[in-house]
């Protein structure tokens, strides 16, 4: 007894005297971090929080950061960006770091997840945008995220077919990887090292961010070659072809369907999408047809659906009889911008009516509110 007694007090006073060498290795590691790496490393402090996980984002932040890119690379970028090569240098360090990133409700149901680019990192997107992007060639049959160009546009070509196909691409932005999106800076006459910084602030994760102002032209840019053999596609049966971000639109008076259909699915797939087959939709002439969320039915005018008509008429009366802060209590909404919202949706509205009085007036008459 006495025997396992002193075993246990041995045992005891090994492991007390093992705790705090560690405890002491640690805080010599902290102190080390702290005077080393820290001043290396602007986001080390708040990501890490203990030994372990300092080591391990300082292996992740090795591996990833800034000295992957050419130093011609990023100076002339800076200089492109109107901004210090030291700031680029710490935005290219870490860049999820530069975006907020939430979930909004889809209209059809669940959450899209949207990534926005936050300060000074969205004006350097949009300097990308208005310097580089917005020169590129879309081709015509685009009517997504162009200039001139507008969602009643995308359905305007459409008015008075008597057969429309609906195609939608899977997770459009997601599916475009970082590799050619440096292949596409790289077509536009880039050199490598440059095209290779340019394409890490317009990914997120390898990937185009849904949220970043960058993302939907250069998805347009990487989705010509699949626009330029899906046109061709048309041609071959007399169809007009339009598309509008990851909506696919085909249209004609005669449309074999299940013949199109194959090709369709053959071109998205060598073009690397993914075609959303609980998404297609074949419209044929006496059913009612919604593209973009524009009515082409009546096939001689655009309309707004009467779905989207009620909730607009709905929304404009309460707030005109009930004021704005009464309407905004009794459907519990809180958003300071309703009023601003609804004018929007109305303006929206004429735009695709542009005859429409009852919408005149009622924009004329929240006006008087604000």
């Amino acid at each position: 007894m006495e025997l396992l007694l002193g075993i246990v007090i041995v045992v005891t006073c090994w492991m007390v005297v093992r705790i705090i060498r560690s405890s002491k290795n640690q805080e010599g590691y902290k102190r080390w971090r702290a005077g080393n790496y820290a001043s290396e490393n602007p986001y080390a402090k708040e990501k890490a929080s203990g030994p372990l996980s300092q080591g391990l984002f300082s292996k992740r932040v090795r591996t990833t950061g800034v000295r992957r890119f050419d130093d011609g690379a990023i100076r002339w970028c800076a200089n492109l960006l109107a901004t210090e090569e030291s700031r680029l240098r710490e935005v290219l360090d870490y860049i999820p770091r530069q975006y907020t990133c939430f979930h909004v409700r889809k209209r059809s149901g669940g959450f899209r997840y949207i990534s926005a680019p936050a300060g000074d990192f969205r004006s350097m997107q949009q300097t990308i945008y208005h310097r580089i992007l917005l020169l590129a060639n879309i081709h015509p049959a685009v009517t997504g995220f162009c200039p001139g160009k507008s969602v009643s546009g995308n359905a305007r070509v459409h008015l008075g077919r008597k057969n429309v196909l609906k195609v939608d691409l899977h997770d459009f932005f997601p599916s475009i990887r970082s590799p050619r999106v440096r292949a596409a800076f790289r077509e536009m006459g880039y050199s490598r090292p440059i095209a290779k910084v340019l394409a890490e602030l317009c990914c997120l994760r390898c990937c185009l961010p849904q949220g970043a102002p960058t993302s939907p032209a250069l998805s347009n840019i990487i989705a010509y070659p699949m626009d330029k053999k899906m046109m061709a596609l048309a041609g071959e049966y007399g169809l007009v072809y339009t598309r509008y971000a990851d909506d696919l639109t085909f249209s004609g008076d005669y449309l074999p369907k299940d013949e199109v259909l194959v090709r369709i699915h053959r071109i998205i797939r060598e073009e690397g999408f993914t075609m959303n087959v609980k998404k297609t939709r074949f419209l044929s002439e006496h059913k009612r047809k919604i593209i973009t969320g524009v009515s082409v039915s009546s096939g001689k005018k655009m309309t707004l659906p009467k779905v989207k008509k009620r909730e607009i008429r709905k929304n404009v009366h309460y707030v005109l009889t009930k004021g704005l802060v009464g309407h905004q209590e009794h459907i519990g909404s809180t958003d300071p911008v309703y009023l601003k919202r609804l004018l929007g949706s109305l303006c929206y509205w004429r735009s695709i009516e542009p005859d429409n009085r009852y919408v005149s007036d009622s924009i004329t008459a929240l006006k008087r509110l604000m």
